[in-house]
């Protein structure tokens, strides 16, 4: 088996031409093809996207496929869970892609139009990104405060303005974010520009020409745009930027340029990014606050006061005393789940004390809701979930902490992420190198030397969370072989005559490269053996093999005379066997 397929060169670059070119086109906005307004049905519990788009395609009629090619499996591999009720197929579509991260294209046209979903440049580089930058721990609390703002801001824009209006006194800034247009628009671009929300999540700094945008999305930057601008004059800011406004496609968009470090005490507190749009001598500063801050519901309450009549001085005093006043912002739970009256209604998600995966759970939640629910579907533990009714918003809040899904809920849509998506990622295993293994160990009894040393080239990641716990390879003694990776990988650096010669006799350390050394040395670390640090010497390693229907591979490490042999041992076979069937 050829576990490093590659595409030929030439393919490749028409692919990266291709996709760079529809890197920001919202194919499914643009088009109208009617096929893409009929409602449908779907559910999906935790389904390959490929499964997924080819049962949706043949529902509907709709031509869809995942990836560029059968090989993309970085793209068909992916797992989703879905369950809507005649929801329009192109929310649909747009909903899969966005959960996902990926972008829809179109191949064809006319009756022969097809569509492709796949992961563009700039996906691709958010998601490497995010994973480089996942190291920092503050970072990584950042980011999680800023998707849950993200995130709740996304709701705030789906509220009726009665459901607004009751947040005037208890959570003035989302108040604000709920009843103008900043809140929405600002949400939305950031959700549909894969460079600005990289930069926002990961409080980096990206900049790029409005023109650059989609004409869509350059009428939702200026509708943020203006819109703070105008909550700044109604609290007393002085400045004019109209001349500005009337020539916006010829701005810059600039997210978090030295936004926290330029920013006072006070407003870093509160502070999680900036928007500015302008020009190098003139722009227009729009922060992203944490709603929760005390400088956020400060400048929060400065707006309630004014559609209240109270005068623009009155209101300016005020708020000045506020800000010089807040030394210390005061604890608040981790999710609003109070300021959408549906998060307050009770729902039972189980009768009885349940152990169940995600894809089970939010099943559940689909049924018992009347939600549409769209998920990512990545690995994470079973969890025991109580029996009895809760407030939606605490079932939520339990999902959220038991499997890391990040949700976010807009009108009757309910969208989870799992929060280290492009950590888990990379923990992933082409399926078809799985379902190779898994047809090896069933034809051979078990897995060969061969195959093992195959999965021991994998990165950590891979074995410890997906190799082990893949259902398709239970009982294929994969722990052991989770266990010997070290020795395994130093048996996969070595030459055939140096394997003949493990085989038939002993490989003299002495002949061993300064890789292979290292890599030996390795192995014996994980063994606790005292002759890791030892100099090359007279040492030799052996590989023995006995059985025949059942094959025990046993590792030496022969340090020198009277000394202990340090011994690596796997064995092929299949946990549960009886009457060649599989338990």
């Amino acid at each position: 088996m050829n576990l490093h397929r590659t595409f030929s060169f030439a393919v490749l670059i028409v692919m990266v031409c291709a996709l760079a070119a529809a890197a920001g086109v919202d194919v499914l906005s643009q088009s109208t093809d009617v096929r893409l307004d009929q409602k449908v049905d779907f559910d999906a519990d935790g389904l390959h996207v490929s499964e997924a788009l080819g049962s949706l395609a043949q529902n509907t009629g709709v031509p869809m496929a995942a990836g560029v090619n059968d090989n993309d499996w970085m793209v068909r591999d992916r797992r989703i869970i879905v369950h809507v009720k005649a929801m329009p197929l192109r929310n649909l579509m747009r909903e899969i892609s966005s959960i996902l991260h990926f972008d829809w294209i179109t191949i064809g046209s006319g009756t022969e139009l097809k569509y492709a979903i796949l992961q563009t440049e700039d996906q691709a580089k958010e998601e490497q990104s995010l994973r480089d930058s996942a190291v920092d721990a503050q970072a990584k609390q950042l980011r999680t405060k800023r998707e849950n703002v993200l995130a709740e801001m996304s709701n705030l824009g789906s509220l009726g303005r009665q459901d607004a209006a009751t947040l005037a006194n208890t959570d003035p800034w989302k108040y604000v974010l709920a009843s103008e247009p900043l809140g929405r628009s600002l949400a939305e671009f950031l959700n549909s520009s894969a460079e600005a929300r990289n930069a926002f999540l990961q409080g980096t700094s990206a900049s790029f020409p409005v023109s650059q945008l989609s004409t869509e999305l350059q009428a939702t930057v200026q509708s943020m745009t203006e819109s703070y601008d105008s909550l700044q004059q109604r609290i007393g800011a002085s400045d004019d930027h109209s001349d500005l406004l009337r020539k916006f496609d010829k701005l810059q968009v600039t997210i978090n340029r030295n936004a926290m470090t330029s920013a006072s005490a006070v407003m870093a507190k509160g502070l999680l990014g900036s928007i500015e749009v302008g020009t190098a001598d003139e722009s227009i500063f729009v922060p992203v606050f944490d709603p929760s801050s005390s400088v956020a519901k400060s400048l929060g309450r400065a707006i309630v006061r004014l559609q209240s009549g109270l005068s623009k001085e009155e209101v300016g005093k005020l708020l000045q005393s506020e800000l010089q006043s807040n030394t210390a912002e005061s604890g608040q739970p981790e999710r609003d789940i109070t300021s959408d009256p549906s998060l307050k209604r009770a729902v039972a998600l189980y009768d009885k004390k349940t152990t169940a995966s995600l894809a089970d759970v939010l099943k559940s939640l689909a049924l018992r809701s009347g939600l549409n629910i769209i998920s990512d579907c990545l690995p994470c533990k079973a969890a025991v979930i109580a029996s009895g009714s809760r407030p939606l918003g605490e079932q939520l809040e339990i999902i959220r902490k038991d499997y890391g899904s990040n949700w976010e809920k807009s009108g009757n849509t309910l969208r989870l992420r799992d929060s280290e998506w492009f950590i888990k990622r990379s923990w992933e295993v082409p399926r078809v190198w799985i379902e190779y293994w898994a047809d090896r160990g069933k034809a051979n009894n078990g897995l060969l030397l061969e195959d093992m040393v195959q999965i021991a080239k994998l990165r950590d990641s891979q074995i410890d969370h997906t190799i082990i716990n893949s259902t398709e390879l239970a009982g294929m003694r994969t722990i052991e072989v989770a266990r010997n990776r070290d020795i395994l990988r130093f048996y996969a650096s070595l030459n055939y005559d140096q394997q003949k010669d493990m085989a038939m006799k002993s490989l003299a350390v002495s002949s061993l490269s300064d890789n292979q050394w290292a890599l030996l040395q390795k192995a014996l670390i994980a063994k606790d053996a005292e002759y890791a640090f030892s100099d090359k010497g007279t040492q030799a390693v052996q590989l023995i093999q006995t059985g025949t229907d059942l094959i025990d591979y046993k590792f030496e490490f022969i340090p020198g005379p009277d000394m202990p042999i340090v011994e690596f041992k796997l064995s092929s076979g299949i946990y549960g066997i009886t009457d060649n069937t599989i338990k």
